[in-house]
């Protein structure tokens, strides 16, 4: 019996696809959380996670098609285009509480232990959209959610 090298590839490729081992992740849809695939990348590549996790960072806010997020402190991730409605971006807010400390790794922040050259969250506010609340700590704000994230420099 003859072996057909190009179909058992084919049916490998489409194994490894469905498995996972492709490198291609689902986006995170709005309202859920999710985390940088690689902190070292600088470009945005986001994979959905659960909320309640360490790694979940950030939170989809909107997704926006053929405009930009809201003006704001937002973390954007753009799709390819599709077919029929062109490039998409999902606008991401941090998903933090007060008393949480990040570490900033390249235009991303990672949730870690407080300790040497961490930044803490002071205030998360929600309902207004204000730097002045932050009293001269960095201030990330946000129109949709509202919202206003002090995180200390």
């Amino acid at each position: 019996m003859q072996v057909n090298r190009r179909a058992i590839a084919a049916v490998a490729a489409l194994v490894l696809f469905a498995s996972g081992c492709s490198g291609w992740h689902e986006p995170a849809g709005v309202g859920e959380c999710a985390k940088q695939v690689d902190l070292n990348d600088t470009t945005v590549d986001m994979a959905e996670v659960d909320c309640a996790s360490q790694e979940a960072v950030y939170r989809v806010s909107s997704r926006e098609r053929r405009t930009m997020c809201p003006t704001g402190d937002y973390l954007t991730e753009s799709s390819g285009r599709s077919r029929t409605n062109g490039k998409t971006r999902l606008c991401y807010v941090l998903n933090v509480q007060e008393g949480d400390c990040l570490k900033a790794v390249n235009q991303y922040f990672e949730r870690v232990a407080c300790g040497t050259g961490t930044r803490k969250v002071t205030k998360v506010v929600q309902g207004k959209q204000d730097r002045a609340l932050c009293n001269g700590d960095d201030a990330k704000t946000y129109p949709q959610p509202v919202k206003t994230i002090c995180i200390t420099n």
